[in-house]
């Protein structure tokens, strides 16, 4: 589970549903949101609407870092491999 916060008041504007172990990462980019798991999975989230637009699986232990990078998302994971995905 993932919450998007309002910085100024302190609030929480939504909340992101869909991992199903904890969440170690996250990147945001323009109106997207890269979360990774513990899950073995990338989601890549729509931040206005809050809801997953694609599910990343190649990985086959926890992602631990993710970054992006112009049009490359970047993740490291406990499975010693770093994998490039088109965002």
């Amino acid at each position: 589970t993932l919450r998007v916060w309002n910085a100024t008041k302190g609030t929480c504007v939504r909340t992101l549903t869909g991992h199903t172990d904890s969440v170690y990462c996250v990147c945001v980019y323009g109106d997207k949101i890269v979360s990774g798991s513990d899950d073995n999975t990338l989601r890549v989230w729509n931040a206005t609407k809050g809801t997953c637009v694609r599910t990343l699986t190649g990985h086959t232990d926890s992602v631990y870092c993710v970054c992006v990078y112009g049009d490359k998302i970047v993740s490291g994971s406990d499975d010693n491999t770093l994998r490039v995905w088109n965002a």
